[in-house]
């Protein structure tokens, strides 16, 4: 991570590029998606309605997007602001999101739903192992902001997250990562998603040429986000997971795979 040696530099820069971002176009993207087995077509989709923030993404095995189906996600976030001391903050809750993942030709499957009267979040899991079968109640962490992974890059936007991180306020920013994809991801990464809540922290790192980089570190691990100055997702890098996202026709080097 580069560190500016000029603050006054540092500053006029954050400033005047600020002014420039708009909204992140809202609808489906598509994306080339490197991980250790090979190339695969990721479409993501997101849009707003009704102070809700919805987000659908689809994993598939040929560049077509209509093959055979590897993963898919669907997530819901409630969008309002809550009364601080610094006047309105805007927030977010997680309400619902449904993930199935077919491993080895069987499928597995996560529901999440929030549970306002309880204040936990309800996780019912199906699939062909007894271990990961039943429903479940987690109690929330101590938090602001709370992002499902498969939302990271919407939820930040629309948390203000990414302007405030882009604008020094804050050398790091604490947010949750709520692990829509619980438990399975434990047996598709290494080192995360044992608990379906995580901290982690949002830091700006640096421009590259127009686009924005920025750095999630959750777990121990680093993750990249690229984003264009209307905070639209370019690229995401999870080196130590061998997880590589860019636009379809993008090659990658060695060092991101």
């Amino acid at each position: 991570m580069r560190i500016f040696s000029l603050i006054l530099f540092s500053l006029f820069i954050s400033c005047s590029h600020t002014k420039k971002y708009s909204q992140p176009r809202e609808g489906v993207q598509q994306y080339s998606y490197y991980d250790v087995s090979g190339k695969f077509v990721l479409i993501r989709e997101h849009k707003t309605e009704k102070n809700k923030l919805i987000t659908r993404t689809l994993l598939s095995d040929n560049e077509s997007g209509t093959s055979k189906v590897l993963e898919k996600s669907i997530t819901v976030t409630e969008l309002g602001t809550v009364q601080s001391q610094a006047g309105r903050l805007q927030v977010s809750r997680p309400l619902a999101s449904d993930f199935t993942v077919w491993l080895e030709g069987k499928k597995y499957q996560s529901t999440m739903r929030l549970s306002e009267k309880e204040k936990k979040l309800i996780v019912e899991l199906n699939s062909p192992e007894e271990k990961w079968n039943g429903l479940s109640k987690y109690s929330f962490p101590k938090g602001k902001f709370f992002c499902f992974f498969s939302q990271i890059p919407d939820c930040l936007h629309h948390n203000s997250l990414l302007k405030k991180a882009l604008e020094g306020k804050q050398k790091g920013i604490s947010f949750h990562i709520v692990w829509d994809n619980y438990p399975y991801i434990q047996d598709q990464l290494n080192g995360v998603g044992l608990k379906p809540f995580s901290y982690a922290v949002l830091k700006f790192e640096d421009f590259d040429k127009k686009n924005l980089k920025y750095i999630v570190e959750v777990d121990g691990q680093s993750v990249l986000y690229h984003f264009s100055p209307s905070f639209d997702l370019i690229r995401m890098l999870w080196i130590s997971q061998g997880i590589t996202v860019v636009p379809p026709g993008e090659e990658i080097n060695s060092e991101e795979q």
